[in-house]
């Protein structure tokens, strides 16, 4: 049973009455919001209440118990009052992410013990939400956060990841999601039902849903709703444009570095394969999904990552959530959203060596009729990690973003391009160059205090979060005071670089794109394998 209105009332004066307790100098009024029929106190980011966060409210029901390796099911809304103000445990996992953060930490001088995990629990659907107002009348723009990881790791509110710079400068409501990773949000079973499979992903759309139901409460317009996401997160969002349950729930779409989900070729039946050599290696030996279900989250997550190390968890076509893989839509359907979608300069540099034996196999691994044009681009490059860098980049994510933005606009929607190549000041940015992830701390303005910067720096995050922000808004980045962006068309391939100076320029490696595209996405055209 929700909460009456003259319940509200009274609540809301109690709470408006009171002063948040972390500032006792000023007299600031709590955030309360009622929405799906819960009462939520939030807090406001600074002294001017310009913006208000609601953090760890659920959008579903915990996945724990039976409802392990089910689709989300409903929320409960809680008949007291819920204080929003301290984040929810990230989904279960182990220290992946925060040792990626240590690597990248390390080459700008950070020490490891700046980089801790959050809590880790496999009850964890829950959302964070910024919004620069409170009427519900304000219909601004929303934009949710799907963050990366690999689809094992990551969590919703990393440092990075804070949305109230994002929504204080576009005056919008920026919303970051959580999603079962790994083996709890990517998994199949012989006993599953309805062939479901995809946790993570339907984890997403419930999300968004929930957004879209509930937004306007907090000044949001359920009608202009952009996905933004890196990496796993920017795959996902990928996914998400194909799927017939997402449909209609989201109207923009920012990929960061994704795109590579177009290449993949994993099938229902190789995840069902997992859960069946899964259900043997543990303790309940073949047991089948009801003692799997008992398993403790420690002991699941260890066997699953002992016995398949090196299994990408990504969605699969399983009937349900996807009809058909991402490949087959872009080619047979029309994407519905519009897309701004880009890579960084060195997506690869930090994970690779200057092994040319490893070139070598990732170049064999691509269609045997592609292999000498890759080979002549990659001896372009001053040594074997650069062109291993370049390599991976552009047949696991530029020809496929650009294929995805041609989609885009040749079904009549808006596509923008762009490749971020800001690399920082000193030996971090020397070590790194323009790294995976590098972009994402100019778009919410994050910086963290050990990285090195400069005014260019400054410049940048402003210019991009402009650019981000009128997306959203509008559907274009440009605005007054900004260098100009050409949409993206077959006609005219034309990028942002955002760089040390932003400016259009002609798309990076289009030649290569347009001669091994096809094969790269559809390899058995040849007959050649991936």
């Amino acid at each position: 049973m929700g909460i009456s209105w003259a319940s509200y009332l009274i609540i809301y004066i109690f709470v408006a009455s009171t002063t948040v307790k972390a500032d006792s100098s000023e007299n600031l009024l709590t955030p309360v919001i009622l929405a799906n029929n819960e009462q939520l106190i939030g807090q406001y980011t600074d002294k001017s209440k310009r913006i208000a966060v609601f953090k760890g409210i659920p959008f579903a029901a915990p996945p724990v118990g039976n409802l392990r390796w089910q689709a989300p099911h409903p929320n409960q809304p809680r008949t007291s009052i819920q204080k929003t103000t301290e984040f929810a445990a990230a989904c279960y996992q182990d220290s992946y992410n925060t040792d990626w953060y240590r690597d990248v930490g390390a080459a700008f001088g950070a020490s490891a013990d700046q980089f801790n995990e959050p809590q880790f629990s496999e009850d964890c659907l829950y959302l964070n939400l910024w919004t620069s107002s409170l009427d519900q009348k304000a219909k601004l723009p929303v934009m949710i956060w799907i963050h990366g990881g690999s689809n094992k790791a990551g969590w919703s509110f990393e440092t990075n990841y804070l949305g109230a710079n994002l929504a204080e400068k576009g005056n919008v409501v920026v919303v970051s999601i959580a999603y079962r990773l790994g083996i709890f949000g990517f998994f199949n079973h012989p006993e599953l039902q309805k062939q479901q499979t995809n946790f993570g992903l339907l984890d997403q759309i419930a999300a968004i849903r929930w957004v879209k139901q509930n937004i306007k409460k907090f000044a949001g317009d359920p009608e202009n709703i952009t996905l933004f996401g890196e990496s796993a997160g920017a795959e996902n969002i990928g996914y998400l444009m194909t799927s017939p349950l997402a449909e209609g729930l989201f109207q923009r779409a920012i990929s960061q570095s994704g795109a590579f989900q177009l290449r993949s070729k994993l099938k229902l039946k190789d995840v069902t394969n997992l859960g069946i050599e899964l259900d043997k290696a543990t303790l309940t030996a073949g047991g089948g999904l009801k003692k799997l279900r008992k398993l403790s989250a420690p002991k699941l997550f260890q066997t699953a990552k002992k016995i398949f190390p090196e299994h990408y968890y990504t969605a699969v076509p399983d009937g349900y959530s996807l009809k058909q893989s991402a490949a087959d839509f872009f080619r047979n359907k029309k994407p519905k959203v519009d897309l701004l979608i880009g890579t960084n300069n060195n997506e690869w540099y930090m994970y690779i060596d200057n092994d040319a034996k490893k070139l070598q196999q990732t170049i064999q691994s691509l269609p045997v009729s592609l292999q000498p044009l890759f080979t002549q681009r990659a001896a372009q490059e001053k040594d074997n990690k650069s062109a291993h860098d370049k390599i991976s980049a552009i047949s696991d994510m530029i020809c496929s973003g650009y294929y995805m933005a041609n989609k885009v606009s040749e079904a009549g929607h808006n596509s923008w391009v762009y490749t971020f190549n800001r690399i920082r000041p000193g030996p971090g940015g020397e070590k790194l160059r323009a790294y995976h992830g590098a972009e994402i701390p100019y778009v919410f303005n994050t910086h963290d205090s050990w990285f090195s910067s400069d005014k260019i720096d400054v410049e940048l995050t402003n210019k991009m979060m402009e650019y981000w922000i009128n997306f959203a808004r509008t559907g274009n980045p440009n605005g007054k005071g900004l260098d100009y962006w050409a949409m993206y068309t077959s006609n005219n391939q034309t990028v942002m670089e955002l760089g040390n100076k932003p400016r259009s320029i002609s798309a990076p490696e289009k030649y290569l794109c347009e001669k091994s595209t096809e094969l790269l996405l559809n390899p058995q055209l040849t007959g050649s394998k991936l």
